[in-house]
């Protein structure tokens, strides 16, 4: 499931009433069984249609590198403050995206109508020559009546000639409970094929809006069987307390890992304030010890020191 999300991590775009990708991470890191959130364009490009923002991610981190005087901010953390810029004129979308630790140097977005494109270039200097490389990426959605496409070719320009075609399509389904469905395709042009399948549902609990999605993971090595629920509950008018599970198991694989299960949960709180919102991922280990986390002196403090600020518009 989380594959969905990380086809084009250096083209991500990231904002709705309570949108980022810092909310996606805190309800199990599937962006695409939320599809109203800004955090899709990644996976599917003519999503950059349906917002205009300005977004700061990032923000509150003492550094951008190893800053390990504050236990809030984990040692090697070095994704850095970005902004990004999404809006309309005169119905064509542009988008802008600067920092975020990558190297990019361009970094953009068009979308008119059913249709988006995102862009980036990068440019990477290494410790010797031989790890200089350029980087190239292209996304290409568009929405269908039969359900929505996004398309992703990338290059690594460091000698070896890597480059990846992934897909992404989503749909309404009506499948037992479910009524929506992701497929991603990873690579078309690998040796090996992998695509994951989820279908997902959303269910009004009461001032909460719950997410589940079950669904398989296939390789050439394994058969994973996940599972995703994300909770986002109402506080108040201007905050909302988020919880997102994940589990999986290995229905068939190759060595000792067969029959392996895994599971992890995620928590973080949503703030807004008419068109500004706050998104904050709160520290699991609150309830192993409160006080220790709370207070920063135990699993690296109440949350991780970062903030994701967006004013939509």
């Amino acid at each position: 499931m989380k594959n969905v999300t990380k086809i084009l991590t250096a083209v991500t775009l990231c904002a709705a009433l309570f949108a980022s990708q810092q909310r996606i991470d805190a309800l199990g890191g599937n962006a695409a069984l939320w599809p109203g959130d800004e955090a899709n364009i990644a996976a599917f490009p003519a999503q950059v249609n349906n917002h205009s923002y300005v977004q700061v991610t990032g923000a509150g981190m003492t550094s951008a590198g190893d800053d390990t005087s504050d236990p809030i901010v984990p040692a090697g953390y070095d994704e850095g403050v970005g902004v990004s810029l999404l809006t309309q004129v005169d119905g064509t979308t542009w988008g802008f995206n600067y920092g975020g630790g990558s190297d990019d140097w361009i970094n953009m977005a068009w979308g008119n109508g059913t249709m988006g494109v995102v862009v980036g270039f990068e440019s990477t200097t290494g410790a010797t020559a031989a790890d200089d490389h350029s980087d190239m990426s292209v996304s290409f959605g568009q929405s269908f009546g039969f359900g929505e496409v996004g398309v992703h070719y990338a290059t690594t320009d460091n000698g070896d000639g890597d480059a990846t075609l992934g897909v992404n399509f989503r749909r309404d389904t009506s499948a037992w409970l479910f009524d929506g469905m992701v497929v991603t395709v990873d690579d078309l042009m690998a040796d090996d094929l992998a695509f994951d399948v989820d279908l997902f549902t959303h269910m009004d609990a009461g001032g909460a809006d719950v997410v589940f999605g079950w669904g398989a993971e296939y390789t050439p090595d394994a058969i994973t069987q996940t599972a995703t629920v994300g909770v986002e509950a109402n506080m108040t008018d201007w905050a909302t307390l988020r919880a997102g599970y994940n589990w999986t198991y290995e229905l068939t694989c190759e060595g000792d890992a067969c029959g392996e299960t895994t599971s992890g949960i995620a928590w973080g709180l949503g703030f807004n304030w008419g068109g500004l919102t706050a998104d904050v991922t709160i520290n699991s280990g609150i309830f192993n010890d409160p006080i220790g986390t709370i207070t920063g002196y135990d699993d690296g403090g109440l949350h991780d020191g970062t903030v994701t600020l967006t004013y939509s518009f």
